[in-house]
């Protein structure tokens, strides 16, 4: 009767042994770590460009704006990650993916600013540009990002380490829609998308963690404002470049 209450106790304890540890061999057999998360913060928008084509009639060919002055926004966005995990698990650097999707406004309000241009009457340069109405730039990137980070402190258990930080850069597609009460028009403009990133990444257990990010993104708005009664073949192209500063949760898998 003992032999067979000991079989029994021996039976249950590999039991439960086998349960804990077949997760943990599993995860230490994958070969990627997944997660999604969501982030917030602050745009901050360098002082760039606007081209004008002024159009038939107007006197000007190509005039350029510069150091105009678009308004800081708050931003928000989410992400898609995959990093590849390699067999020995050791600091090392690791590779992932990401799919990327940040949304930001960037508005315009009446300003002066310096510009270049040429002109059809001799001896008459564009010196200037004045901006006389508001306008209202809604921006959003999805863009696919190249990864690296280095683990600190990775064990099988947590291959990504108990924090790192990671370094970016990506392209995709900027969608910017313009938005100008004035006139009351509207008009949306697509474009390629660059940026680079770098964060840091802190684990409060193996599945959730913060992270904070600095983004920097470029991209640009070609506006032609059909049907509004601009000179023919007008058009304003904008570009937009900012910095972006935020903090987010991801949860692994």
């Amino acid at each position: 009767m003992k032999l067979q209450t000991w079989a029994s106790v021996h039976a249950i304890v590999l039991a439960v042994t086998a349960l804990l540890f077949l997760p943990l061999q599993a995860q230490a057999e994958r070969d990627w770590e997944f997660s999604v998360g969501a982030f917030g913060g602050k745009a901050f928008h360098s002082n760039e460009e606007i081209k004008f084509n002024a159009g038939a009639g107007t006197g000007f060919g190509a005039v350029t704006a510069h150091g105009v002055n678009l308004n800081d926004s708050l931003t928000f966005g989410a992400k898609i990650t995959a990093w590849h995990l390699p067999r020995q698990y050791k600091w090392q650097p690791q590779i992932g993916l990401e799919l990327d999707y940040t949304n930001f406004t960037a508005d315009l309000d009446p300003q002066i600013t310096g510009a270049t241009g040429t002109s059809f009457t001799p001896g008459f340069e564009a010196g200037s540009v004045i901006f006389t109405r508001h306008q209202d730039f809604g921006v959003n990137i999805v863009a696919a990002n190249l990864l690296f980070r280095y683990p600190i402190w990775a064990t099988p258990e947590m291959p990504q380490g108990r924090w790192y930080p990671y370094l970016g850069a990506g392209i995709g597609v900027q969608r910017t829609h313009l938005s100008d009460s004035t006139f009351s028009h509207q008009e949306t403009s697509y474009s390629p998308a660059i940026q680079g990133l770098a964060g840091v990444k802190f684990f409060i257990f193996r599945n959730f963690a913060f992270f904070g990010e600095w983004k920097r993104t470029t991209g640009w708005g070609t506006f032609t404002y059909d049907g509004v009664g601009f000179a023919p073949g007008f058009s304003e192209k904008v570009t937009i470049a900012s910095n972006l500063v935020v903090g987010g949760i991801p949860f692994h898998f």
